[in-house]
């Protein structure tokens, strides 16, 4: 894998990121409002388990 692949990974996470704000702008305000009351335990054990899914996927490919 070379910085190729790993400029293309990055494009597709700048494109999926900004699918919502482009298309439901209010529904984003609201969901980053509602981020906010999370407790960081909460936030840090999704990270983390995103982080885990991320690793398996790229690991069969």
């Amino acid at each position: 894998m070379g910085l190729k692949e790993l400029f293309i990974g990055i494009s597709f996470f700048f494109i999926f990121e900004g699918l919502i704000p482009f298309i439901s702008p209010s529904w984003y305000k609201k969901s980053l409002v509602q981020l906010n009351e999370i407790n960081e335990s909460t936030l840090r054990f999704f990270g983390l388990f995103l982080i885990i899914m991320g690793v398996i996927i790229l690991r069969f490919l």
